[in-house]
Order: C-alpha cells, then sequence, then structure tokens
C-alpha cells in the first residue's frame, strides 16, 4: 500500500477531517475550552509537522478557501443591523477605539521585533477585529438588550470592517503593480463597483429569485451560495481582496435572509457544521513546535499578546469613561473584545500565502488565538454575573409573526405581505399556521392541503418559512400553544368583511384569541390595491393609563410599515407632545393632523381610501368604528394585547368573528 498516495486521497482526507470536526469540540469543551481551539489543536496534531497524518492536500485548501470566506460571509449576514442603528453612538465609538488602538499598538510591536512595515500594518490589523464568541454566554445572563453587550455587536461591523479594509490595501500594495495614490484610487473603485453589485444588483436578484423560482429551500441556499462566491469572484476582477466581497454580500442579503428563518437555519448549519471547520483544520496543519520554540516566535508571541490586551483595554476603559459604563461593564467590553478567530485566521492565512511572512508569525498568532480565547472565557464568565439583567423591554413586534389561516385564502397574499413589510426592518420572519381543531381524516386532508396551498403563497412572495399545523380543542388554544412554540412577537390575523356571513360560522372571535395569548395581536382588514400614507388614531383627548401598553404598540407597527414603505406617517388627533408627555415616542418625521376626536370623523377628514388606519382597540365602541372605517375605503391595522399579560390593555369586547384571512 502506497501511503503517500492514501493521505493525498480526497477519501480519506476528509474522512480524517470529519473526525476532527466531531472529537475536536467535544475533547476541547471537556477540558473547558471553546470548541474551536479543539479543531486548531487537533489539526496541528494530525499535521505534517507532527503525526504527519494529513497533509495540506489540494482539496481541503480548495474547502479551506470557501470556509474563509464562508466564515466573514456569515458576520455580514448576521450583522444585528437594527441594534447597531439603535446603539449607534457608542458602538460607534468603541468600534473606532478598539480598532485603531489594538491596531496601532500591534503595529509599533512588530515594527519593533524588526518586521517590514506592509506585513507590520497587516498584522497590527489582526488586533483590530474580534469574534463574538462569548455571545451565547452573555444571552445565557440575560444580557444580550444591555447597552455594553449591544455596543460590542455593533462595534464588530465597524471592527471587520476596518479589518478587511487594511487587508486590501496591504494585500493589493504586496500583489498589485500600482502604489501610492493610484493604489488607494483604484482600491476604492473597486470598493464602488463591488458594493453597487452586493448591496444593489444581488439582492434585486435574490428578491425576483425568492418570488419567482426559488420555491424550494434548496434552490435558495444554492442561490445564496453562488452569490457568496460570485462576490469573491467580483472582488478579484475589481483588485479586491475576495474577503471584502464575502463581507459586503452578507450584508447586502441580510434583510432577505432574517436570522430566524429556515433559510438562515440552512446556511448556518452548512457553514458551521463543514465549511468553517474544514478552514480551522486546514489553519491547524500550518502548525510546527519546532518554529514554536523558537525564540523568534517566543517573541512575537509575547509581544502580540501584550498589544492586544493593552489595546482592547485601553479602548474598553475609554469607552467606559465617556459613556458612564460600570466596572463590570467595562470588563465585559474588554473581555469579549479581545477575542481573535474569524478575521485574524483569515488574515493570516492569506498574509502567509502571498508571503509576506514566514511561519514563526503563523504560530505566534495561533498562540495569540488561544490565549485570547481563553481570555475572553474566564473574563465573561467573571463579568456577566455581576452586570444586572435590563428591565424586560417590549419586543420588537416584527421579529416573529405568526399568522393564521384560520378559513379560505382570500387576501391571504395581503396580509401575508403585510406581515412581510413589518417583519423586515426587524430581521424578524412570517410563520403561517394552519390551526385545526378535529381529527378526522378529512379535515386532516383538508388542512395539509391549505397548509400546501399557503406555502405556494408565501413562496410567491418571497417569504421563507413552512407553515404549520397545529391540532388542539380550540382555535385560540392552539394559538396560544403555537405562539409560545415559535416564540412569536405578533399574532397578525386577517379580518373578515363586515357582511361576510360564512365567516361568523366559524373559528373564533377576535376577543376569544386577545384574550387566550400573551402575544399582541393585530388584526387587519386590507383593501386590495397600492396601499397609501399610514395613519395612527390616538384616540380621544385624554390617554387612559390603561391605554399606553396598545398605544405604543400602535406606533410601532405604524412607524415600522411608514418607514418600510417610505410613506409619510400620520398621527392625531393627540398631538406628539401630548403623546411624549405620557411617556410614547413618536418619530420625529411623523405629520400631525388635530380635529374631532371621534374616529371616523377624524378619518374621514384626513384620510382618503387606501391609506392604512392603525386602531389602537381600548374602547369597546372603536370596534363597531373601526369596521365602518374599512367599508369607506381605508385598510384598517386594528391592535390589542390581552390585559392579564399587559395590565395595562383593555380589551375590546369587539365579537368579530375571524374565519377568513381578510375581507374584500
Amino acid at each position: 500500500m502506497d501511503w503517500a498516495a492514501v493521505q493525498l486521497s480526497p477519501a480519506f482526507g476528509f474522512t480524517v477531517v470529519g473526525l476532527v470536526i466531531v472529537f475536536g469540540p467535544l475533547v476541547a469543551e471537556r477540558l473547558r475550552l471553546p470548541g474551536l481551539l479543539g479543531l486548531l489543536m487537533f489539526g496541528a496534531v494530525i499535521g505534517p509537522n507532527m503525526l504527519d497524518v494529513l497533509p495540506r492536500f489540494t482539496g481541503l485548501q480548495a474547502v479551506g478557501s470557501i470556509g474563509v470566506l464562508y466564515l466573514i460571509f456569515l458576520a455580514g449576514l448576521q450583522l444585528d443591523l437594527e441594534t447597531f442603528v439603535r446603539y449607534r453612538v457608542i458602538s460607534g465609538g468603541f468600534g473606532l477605539l478598539t480598532s485603531v488602538i489594538p491596531m496601532a499598538l500591534g503595529t509599533g510591536v512588530a515594527l519593533l521585533l524588526d518586521i517590514d512595515l506592509r506585513p507590520a500594518l497587516l498584522i497590527g490589523s489582526f488586533w483590530a477585529s474580534f469574534t463574538l464568541i462569548a455571545y451565547p454566554t452573555v444571552a445565557k445572563y440575560g444580557l444580550t438588550k444591555t447597552r455594553p453587550v449591544a455596543a460590542i455587536v455593533g462595534a464588530s461591523a465597524i471592527t471587520d470592517g476596518v479589518s478587511l479594509v487594511v487587508l486590501a490595501l496591504i494585500v493589493g500594495a504586496e500583489t498589485g503593480d500600482a502604489s501610492g495614490a493610484r493604489l488607494v484610487f483604484d482600491i476604492a473603485l473597486g470598493f464602488a463597483v463591488l458594493g453597487v453589485y452586493c448591496f444593489v444588483v444581488v439582492p434585486a436578484i435574490a428578491r425576483w429569485f425568492f418570488t419567482g423560482l426559488g420555491q424550494e429551500r434548496t434552490l435558495r441556499y444554492m442561490l445564496v451560495f453562488s452569490r457568496l462566491a460570485s462576490s469573491a469572484v467580483g472582488a478579484e476582477l475589481v483588485g479586491v481582496e475576495p474577503l471584502i466581497g464575502a463581507f459586503f454580500v452578507g450584508v447586502g442579503l441580510n434583510r432577505l435572509v432574517p436570522n430566524a428563518s429556515p433559510l438562515m437555519a440552512v446556511t448556518d448549519f452548512f457553514g458551521n457544521a463543514f465549511f468553517i471547520p474544514t478552514f480551522l483544520v486546514s489553519v491547524g496543519l500550518l502548525f510546527d513546535p519546532e518554529v514554536m520554540v523558537e525564540w523568534s516566535t517566543i517573541r512575537l508571541a509575547l509581544g502580540f499578546v501584550a498589544a492586544l490586551i493593552a489595546g482592547k483595554a485601553i479602548a474598553a476603559w475609554i469607552t467606559g469613561r465617556i459613556f458612564g459604563l460600570a466596572t463590570a461593564e467595562v470588563g465585559l467590553l474588554f473581555s469579549m473584545s479581545v477575542a481573535q478567530a474569524a478575521a485574524t485566521l483569515a488574515a493570516t492565512v492569506i498574509g502567509f500565502d502571498i508571503g509576506l511572512y514566514g511561519s514563526d508569525v503563523v504560530n505566534a498568532v495561533m498562540v495569540v488565538v488561544a490565549v485570547s480565547l481563553i481570555v475572553t472565557s474566564i473574563g465573561t464568565n467573571r463579568f456577566a454575573p455581576a452586570i444586572p439583567p435590563p428591565v424586560e423591554e417590549r419586543r420588537r413586534p416584527g421579529e416573529t409573526i405568526l399568522v393564521p389561516v384560520l378559513a379560505d385564502l382570500d387576501g391571504l397574499a395581503d396580509v401575508l405581505r403585510l406581515g412581510r413589510d413589518l417583519a423586515e426592518p426587524a430581521g424578524g420572519f412570517v410563520q403561517p399556521l394552519v390551526p385545526v381543531t378535529s381529527s378526522t381524516g378529512a379535515d386532516l386532508t383538508e388542512a395539509r392541503t391549505k397548509q400546501a396551498d399557503v406555502d405556494r403563497v408565501l413562496g410567491e412572495l418571497g417569504g421563507d418559512a413552512e407553515t404549520m399545523l397545529r391540532l388542539d380543542r380550540s382555535v385560540s388554544t392552539g394559538l396560544h400553544q403555537a405562539a409560545i412554540e415559535v416564540d412569536a412577537s405578533l399574532l397578525l390575523l386577517g379580518w373578515p368583511g363586515p357582511n361576510d356571513i360564512r365567516a361568523r360560522l366559524v373559528g373564533a372571535t377576535y376577543t376569544e384569541i386577545v384574550a387566550a395569548t400573551s402575544v399582541p395581536v393585530a388584526v387587519a382588514a386590507l383593501h386590495p390595491g397600492d396601499r397609501g400614507r399610514v395613519v395612527v388614531y390616538s384616540a380621544g383627548r385624554e390617554l387612559v393609563p390603561g391605554y399606553l401598553p396598545t398605544m405604543a404598540l400602535a406606533l410601532d407597527l405604524a412607524s415600522t410599515l411608514a418607514r418600510h414603505q417610505e410613506q409619510a406617517l400620520v398621527i392625531g388627533p393627540l398631538a406628539p407632545s401630548e403623546l411624549e408627555e405620557a411617556g410614547l415616542t413618536t418619530p420625529p418625521t411623523a405629520e400631525h393632523r388635530d380635529g374631532d376626536a371621534d374616529l371616523e370623523a377624524w378619518v374621514a377628514a384626513v384620510t382618503r381610501p387606501g391609506d392604512v388606519v392603525v386602531v389602537p382597540i381600548h374602547d369597546p365602541s372603536i370596534g363597531p368604528a373601526a369596521i365602518r372605517v374599512y367599508a369607506s375605503g381605508r385598510s384598517v391595522l386594528a391592535v390589542s394585547q390581552n390585559p392579564e399579560t399587559s395590565p395595562a390593555a383593555v380589551v375590546s369586547p369587539m365579537n368579530l368573528p375571524v374565519g377568513r384571512s381578510m375581507g374584500a
């Protein structure tokens, strides 16, 4: 048997890699180390410099090159844009500080250790970025909504961007013919062309495909994967490092692949199950114990560790002083931002492959990665318990929208489209549900047929979800249990037309559903055609205390819908200042319309057919009035909450049966 030939066999190579992917993280976790360290360690053990079980064969390098692109792609795809915007000041401040300071220190240390300027700048950029490996830990402590964690999540986009820009400049200078101003111009032009492709062309292609040909999830994933590959190719064509293309296209597809969607689950699975672990194993193969014990490597590792820890600590301390953070919060900023893995390893391998430095730098960086992950683990578990969890905030309604389909499919597309418009800005998704109250064969067959029809309608709209089938003793209890299972943030119901007798013979009443669930409820009665302005009816001249949560929900939904549709938001008859006195915030761009406190009179005076009128239900008289508003040609979105789970809300006894998806 020719052992050398067996080693080069792709089947043998991926057999070994598969075993490492399975057992490496398990062993590391038993040693209370991050799982990815297990991949690096086992990769080193089986590599050509230790046991020589597996060389860096062509197939492994090819998959590893995809893995590094996938790593950066997922960073852009999973970026919480809403959190970044909300905490943009502290995220931006910390992001710049934790990029610039460690990069400056790292570059300085590299120069002091006799490394040339270009590789020194690249090495310095390694420490600009960080990997959110400790995020599951802070999630366990319920700290994901705290200011320091939100700042860290937002800052990760900035640090990745800074690191990738420096990488692009250094690689361009090293491998290209241009220099100086010409180099900067060429790279800037490449960035612009690549940005248009990733932020404009790719999302347009994806929207078209998702709403047309791509009804199967396999096809959707292949489109996403092919766009990742095409962005890397496009980056090379315009003279930019492919990692930039991967990150850009991830951000470009961010809204189209929500974090909680099935498509994201598939995308994340392939990355974390195969491509990314394979890349980490391939990096581990570069580890050389003989090089590691050399003084040149040891001093590099010590210098890099010192630069990283000092830089991240100084950045966290300055941020804490500027924004008034507590000691534990500063400690958490440092602990989470010191972790090095994704961008660092990617850039390290690229620099090594183009000959900027030797194996001593690669091995020193691997030591830094290991030390940083250990420091992150210890620090996060030390500081996270000392930070009190935030007062529970009301969730963004668009995070997970549950849409029950209770009768025929008339108007369902309009309700699902509304759900999509509410979910997309929050990075959420729409989950349709077909409730069943009878287990007879005929009823289940009918329900499954409806389930397939709903999937078809959702697919035509570009949605990515599998319609649930829920069997329970009643519609209301079934919706309640389903809302718990999917962790729904909003229950969106279609509203039957006022003259639909059939609708009164099926399903449950609106009041029953609101009373049965702990999730905010919105009931949509939508007229076909283009939507006009978004209008919020802000009740009469007095704000009943119990009404405030419902009004807050109405303002949130209306603001989201108006922003998504780029439509004017009209509020009245109460002025924004009156709402703010009650603790309710309104967008500064909202238009105020005074007038009669009566719903019908006010709507008739300030709206026109096609407008969407958002009505907070807090008074028994509002229900019938909302029906008449719909009859006048205005679409209606009525919102309410369970008074037991939101004590301030009062449910209206509208007694509207919910039997169809929407009234037309």
